[in-house]
Parts: structure tokens; C-alpha cells; sequence
């Protein structure tokens, strides 16, 4: 293969560029937060100049929805199918200790900020609504994808569990702010509450055939019959 043939199209080269600032993005973001990351110290970890992150995002709050969504995306064919293997007690406690780690995963830091940044950047508010809205969908989606009991749970139902896992794990979070720990049985206990709700819920009853459903058995009672 001559160079001429191995060099990158124009398309590829920006989108190998955005790729780099993505994952140099995502290493000083857990070092330092989103506030403390500078611009300047996320190019050079990339290997290129501040134009180069110019070029690809407009500020940090459109890097961070654009790094939560590839993160996301990471998360949900790679770090999730391990965390969801055996049954339901074994994944629940592979999730508490993942998310009570000694550092908060990225994601979670992540999820955090996005929330955040609405309150704080109100211009921007719709724009982050929405990014969190895609997060809501996605774990959604994969409560039913990953759910080994199989039963086919309502929308509304799979939407609360999906805003329930949410508040639990922004609330481990909460708890590592104030100094108290989020240890792997608290956050066990937490997502418990999910599974608990979850396992009550039953699947719809099929409606009955009116034309093949048997007749209703004779009214004992000594009124029953007028004759």
C-alpha cells in the first residue's frame, strides 16, 4: 500500500482528532473535574493546540456532552455486560462495588456534571435536558436488555426504575461529598430498593376470549335457583 493510499481522508483525520480530545478529555476530567480542567491541558494531553479543541467542540459544556455520550456508549458494549452477568443478587452486588469504588467511575462524574451544568449554564439548560433524557433512554433500555428474569414490565414502570437508578447514583455520590461513604452495602441497599419494586411487578394479564372462556359455575346459594 503506497502512503499516498494510507493517508487519511480529510473526515478521518478530524474525527480521529475529536476521538484523541475525547479520551485526553476523559483522563484530565478525572483528575481535576470539569471546572478544574483547563482547555489548554486537554489539547496538549491530546497532542495538539488549543485550535485543534476548538475546532471539534464550542466550549466544556459541549465537550461534556459529547464525552458523556461516547462514555455512554463504552459503558453499554463493554463495562455493563460484565457487571450484568449471573443472577439477579450477583449483579446487584457486581454494580454496588463498582459504583463504591475508592474513585467515582467516570461516568458517574460524568452524569454528575451534566446535571450540574443545567443549573448552572441556564442558556444551556434544553441542551443538557436532553443529554440527560438520552441518559434516562439508555438505562432504560438496558434494565430490559439485562434483566434475567425476562418479564416484560410496563414503560411507565421500566422509566421509574431507570430514574431510580439514576437517584441512586447520583445519591452515592452525594454521600462521598459529605464525607460520609458510599460503601458497597449502602449502595446494595439503595439499588435494592429497585430490584424490590421491580419484583413486584407482574406482566399484564392476556385479555380472555369471551367466545372459548368456560361457563361460570352455579350460584349456590339457595336463591340460586327461582324455580
Amino acid at each position: 500500500m503506497s502512503a499516498r493510499a494510507a493517508r487519511l481522508s480529510r473526515a478521518e483525520q478530524q474525527a480521529l482528532t475529536r476521538q484523541r480530545l475525547l479520551v485526553a478529555a476523559a483522563e484530565v476530567i478525572a483528575e481535576d473535574g470539569l471546572e478544574g480542567a483547563a482547555i489548554d491541558d486537554i489539547a496538549a494531553r491530546a497532542g495538539y493546540s488549543r485550535g485543534a479543541f476548538y475546532s471539534n467542540f464550542t466550549d466544556k459544556v459541549d465537550l461534556l456532552i459529547a464525552l458523556s455520550e461516547d462514555r455512554l456508549a463504552a459503558f453499554a458494549g463493554t463495562t455493563l455486560p460484565e457487571l450484568l452477568t449471573g443472577d439477579r443478587e450477583e449483579q446487584l452486588t457486581a454494580v454496588a462495588r463498582w459504583l463504591a469504588g475508592v474513585e467515582p467511575p467516570l461516568e458517574v462524574l460524568l452524569l454528575v456534571e451534566l446535571a450540574r451544568q443545567r443549573l448552572r449554564t441556564p442558556e444551556r439548560a434544553e441542551e443538557l435536558a436532553g443529554a440527560l433524557e438520552r441518559v434516562l433512554a439508555a438505562v432504560e433500555e438496558l434494565l430490559g436488555t439485562h434483566d434475567p428474569r425476562e418479564v416484560a414490565l410496563p414503560p411507565a414502570e421500566r422509566g421509574a426504575q431507570a430514574r431510580a437508578v439514576l437517584a441512586a447514583v447520583l445519591g452515592a455520590d452525594l454521600l462521598r461529598h459529605l464525607g460520609v461513604g458510599a460503601d458497597a452495602r449502602t449502595v446494595e441497599l439503595l439499588l435494592g430498593g429497585i430490584e424490590g419494586a421491580g419484583a413486584g411487578a407482574t406482566p399484564p394479564t392476556p385479555p380472555t376470549d369471551r367466545a372459548s372462556a368456560p361457563a361460570p359455575p352455579a350460584d349456590p346459594s339457595p336463591h340460586g335457583d327461582r324455580r
